[in-house]
């Protein structure tokens, strides 16, 4: 194995497969006559199988013997040690005899238990001969005198013990250490002055083999041993190292110079190892001292030149003030940033440099920083100019910090200070300001003009829409009172043919209008989605209630494009009743979609729409219902987590839309959910509009949700998405057998709204600044029985309550004489108040906080109870108000209010409800879109499907 390939130090492949495959376990260390860093450089499949490697490098006692054993040399090392239940033999091997190979034998019990016994007895033996307080035996005392000049050798063997003995003594009385040491590393003898200083033991049970490494101090072992591995081939060494003088880790240990010289016999073999050693840890100590203090002065002084240095070239102002004598230092960037002159630093006042208007703040802060207080600095201008970026001359703008000295009694002995220039930041500081308020007055411009632009496209239509109802109402009245007898067969058909051409050309003033305001819709959501405004604000809510008004949004389109409307419950949503969820977010998605259906179904053979709502408490796969769902890069993941989603089960609320429309091929769905994206070129052309669904995959996300879609050409299309929820308790108070009656709805046709209407009777009170939507609405409003009063703004709705049965007040000088008066046939009963919100004289919001100023004052309250009479059911009696507040008193008196506005923007929406509504609605809409509204907000009127039942 000595032999060298040059790939493998000491080592050829061969001999190192050899080394692998060899069955007892065995190691290569480097070894030297200065002892090397004991690493395993090569270690054998046996070896590392037994776990010998922590055995051997732990810090034991035994095994730091262990270790001093294998890297000792010489002839006379024992070359056999047991350890670690094995008894290991060495070889030395490479060139030079720079390797040496340890193995290991599997030692027997009894072989192990006599080779102790064996080892106790030596021990046994050697303490009879090694304690230095023993007399030696003859055969000591020979070698005692190794290299005795002849006639010491040949006295009498008494006088040789006695001379032995003398010099035993002398070396009690030393306290220079005197020691010998066997070549196996055991310890023969040794004075009490080596016992102090080493520490040593004196125990001879203890004086094993090398056990003196363990009492070295750690950084100096692999000095020893190489001092060992010295004496082993026959040189005296001296050398200073250190004993541990405690097992801590703060030990520094004891310094100590040692001189130690081989023994060999007449035959010049090596015996023992002789030595002395002194204690040199008071001068090492000194010597340390005295390092360190010069060390500590030098490095005082570099500190010194390099703050100097430093001070010198900083780009701050520096300054070093003395109370007593003025200012003692300043650097060159003082004069630069002041415009001092260099020669007169003793001579001036720092405040003679400030600015005349920023004098009284430098003032303040330098006073506190003489009485010795540490300041957070001031901010003023210099006298000294510069020109900025827009090449205007300005003041110079600096930072001051000063930080006093002073001694214990609090005396300020001097100030350093310094002088931050800031002028690039403050003049940054003054156009960024400037960028962020033109920048909000852009915005602001912008939302006006998005705002003005919203409101002068969807005014018009209201009344457009509303027109254009109630013509197609009027029209189907008249058809269907049509009689045979009335004229002659022809002109009979020609009046059908006018009335059918008319309702069409009505019926497409409704569509224009319906696709315009859904048009203005998707740019306003898609301007929000683009500046992060979108808020998802989970409501406690009932998706019954939410589906249904979804729905009933379309049934009059459905109705007229012959489209069968169904919605169907899925099982699973019988435990998911109210929830905690964005209704306006879900219904916006639910709107999209179901617009979508029905641009792609009208015209078909097989005109259906199914939607389909149910819920799961388990996350949809990617996979779902044979739909491959589309989560887009914003879906928020935690969003059940944050602030205002309550207590209740996480759950999934899941919704389908499936249509018998003209459906998609494979490659026309993959860029269905990209921006402004349709199937095919001809999609636009023939159908139109805005990225519906992308908006919906956006709002999905939004409510940590997804959507998907899956098509089959010519079959039809499913759209399915999800959102996150909590499913919650219901509320106390909720009447039995509610849902009960809302549900079935879900599951049939629905109905209209119109009968329902007409069975309540209701009192409204219009707020609009526009002519011609207050005749338009008043008009469709009277057409249900309803009793309809008008006003122009919202100063003459102030008028018209302080006229009304509910004013409790006075008439008050900062309020002008009303000369808007209610009607005395109604006495002013109001069941809603329908209040437009931007108009002239006062603003809704305005109205409105004044309204519910009234009512907290109690300027507003219920009428007094009145007897009851025969009138029908559009009096008093069945007011919201009247009915549901008993007495005057009443501290839950409120007139429900309904802002009609038509600024869309939802910020604008919750700044009407918090400035005092209690709900909006945007223009345009239409009739079967504000019942639901007013449902909401009188309390005794039943759903529709009652009302409906009950007329």
């Amino acid at each position: 194995m000595s032999e060298d390939n040059g790939n493998t130090p000491g080592f050829n492949l061969e001999a190192l497969d050899e080394f692998e495959s060899d069955g007892a376990p065995s190691f290569i260390i480097a070894v030297g006559r200065t002892a090397p860093r004991f690493d395993l450089l090569y270690r054998n499949r046996k070896f590392r199988e037994g776990g010998f490697q922590n055995l051997i490098l732990a810090e034991q006692p035994e095994a730091l013997r262990f270790r001093s054993w294998a890297q000792a040399l010489g002839d006379a090392i024992d070359t056999s040690s047991e350890f670690a239940g094995c008894t290991w033999s060495c070889q030395l091997s490479g060139k030079s005899g720079a390797l040496k190979l340890m193995k290991g034998t599997l030692a027997q019990r009894g072989e192990f238990a006599s080779k102790e016994d064996h080892r106790s007895n030596g021990d046994a033996r050697s303490a009879k001969t090694s304690h230095v307080r023993k007399r030696l035996d003859a055969q000591q005392t020979v070698h005692a005198v190794w290299d005795a000049p002849v006639f010491v050798r040949n006295l009498p063997q008494a006088q040789l013990n006695a001379r032995w003995e003398g010099i035993q003594t002398i070396m009690e009385m030393s306290d220079i250490g005197v020691f010998e040491y066997n070549t196996r590393g055991e310890l023969m003898h040794a004075n009490d002055a080596w016992y102090r200083l080493s520490l040593y033991p004196r125990d001879v049970v203890d004086h094993a083999q090398f056990s003196f490494i363990n009492l070295i101090y750690p950084d100096d072992q692999e000095l020893v041993m190489s001092m060992w591995n010295t004496l082993s081939q026959g040189s005296a060494v001296s050398f200073e190292m250190r004993w541990k003088t405690q097992n801590e880790p703060n030990d520094t240990g004891k310094w100590t110079l040692t001189s130690c010289v081989p023994i060999f016999d007449d035959a010049k073999v090596l015996i023992s190892i002789a030595g002395n050693m002194i204690d040199i840890d008071a001068q090492k100590k000194s010597q340390e001292a005295t390092h360190a203090r010069l060390e500590a002065l030098e490095q005082a002084r570099m500190s010194e030149l390099k703050f100097a240095r430093f001070a010198q070239l900083s780009p701050t102002a520096i300054y070093i003030f003395v109370p007593e004598t003025g200012m003692q230092y300043v650097n060159d960037q003082f004069y630069e940033l002041t415009g001092y002159s260099s020669a007169l630093h003793d001579k001036f006042e720092l405040l003679d440099l400030i600015a005349d208007e920023d004098v009284h703040l430098a003032e303040d802060d330098w006073a506190a920083t003489l009485n010795g207080k540490r300041t957070n600095g001031v901010e003023f201008r210099l006298k000294k100019t510069w020109i900025n970026q827009d090449g205007r001359r300005e003041h110079i703008f600096v930072q001051s910090l000063s930080y006093p000295h002073v001694d214990s009694s609090g005396k300020v002995l001097s100030i350093m200070g310094m002088l931050f220039d800031i002028s690039q930041f403050k003049w940054a500081e003054s156009v960024q300001r400037r960028r962020i308020e033109e920048a909000l007055e852009s915005k602001r411009q912008q939302e006006n003009f998005i705002d003005m632009t919203s409101h002068e496209l969807r005014n018009p239509l209201s009344a457009v829409v509303q027109c254009a109802e109630s013509a197609i109402t009027t029209l189907e009245h008249l058809q269907s009172s049509l009689s045979p007898a009335l004229s002659t067969e022809t002109v009979q058909s020609n009046f059908h043919d006018e009335i059918e051409n008319t309702i069409d050309a009505l019926s497409t003033i409704l569509t224009c209008s319906a696709h315009q305001k859904r048009v203005i819709d998707d740019v306003l959501t898609l301007s929000k989605l683009d500046s992060e405004l979108i808020l998802v604000t989970p409501v406690k809510v009932q998706i019954s209630v939410v589906i249904l008004e979804a729905l009933k949004m379309f049934e009059v389109e459905c109705r007229q494009l012959d489209i069968k409307l169904r919605v169907k419950e899925d099982r699973s949503v019988k435990d998911f009743d109210w929830l905690m969820l964005d209704p306006s977010r879900l219904l916006q998605i639910l709107i999209n979609l179901l617009t979508n259906a029905i641009k792609f179904t009208k015209g078909r053979p097989k005109r259906e729409i199914t939607v389909e709502v149910g819920g799961s408490y388990m996350h949809p796969p990617e996979v779902w219902e044979k739909l491959k769902l589309r989560p887009d890069d914003q879906l928020r993941t935690t969003i059940l987590d944050e602030p205002g989603w309550g207590n209740g089960t996480k759950a999934y609320l899941w919704i389908k839309v499936k249509d018998t429309g003209c459906g998609m091929t494979e490659e026309e769905q993959k860029s269905l959910f990209s921006r402004f994206s349709q199937a095919t070129p001809r999609t636009h052309v023939k159908y139109g509009g805005s990225g519906l669904v992308f908006i919906s995959k956006q709002l999905s996300s939004l409510q940590g949700g997804s959507i998907g879609v899956s098509s089959t050409k010519n079959v039809g299309s499913m759209f399915a998405f999800f959102v996150a929820t909590r499913v919650l308790d219901p509320p106390p108070n909720q009447p039995a057998g509610h849902v009960a009656r809302v549900r079935p709805v879900l599951n049939k046709r629905i109905i209209s709204s119109e009968k329902a209407m007409k069975a309540t009777k209701l009192n409204i009170l219009i707020v609009e600044d526009n002519v011609v939507n207050q005749k338009v609405l008043k008009k469709q409003l009277q057409k249900f029985g309803w009793n309809v009063h008008v006003v122009g703004d919202g100063l003459q709705a102030l008028q018209f309550f302080r006229s009304s049965i509910y004013w409790r007040g006075e008439q008050r000088d900062k309020d002008p004489a009303p000369d808007v008066v209610a009607p005395a046939e109604h006495k002013g009963e109001v069941d809603v108040v329908l209040l437009d919100i931007e108009m002239p004289i006062m603003d809704g919001l305005t109205c409105v906080r004044r309204i519910r100023e009234w009512e907290d004052e109690k300027l507003l309250a219920a009428p007094a109870p009145c007897p009851k009479t025969e009138r029908s059911q559009s009096t008093t009696s069945l007011s919201p108000i009247t009915s549901n507040h008993e007495s005057e008193n009443s501290p839950n008196f409120r007139i429900p209010i309904l802002a009609v506005s038509a600024n869309a923007r939802m910020e604008q929406i919750q700044e009407a409800l918090r400035a005092g509504m209690d709900d909006a609605i945007t223009k345009p809409f239409r009739i079967p879109e504000l019942w639901p509204k007013i449902q909401g907000l009188v309390s005794r009127i039943s759903s529709p499907e009652d009302a409906g039942e009950e007329s």
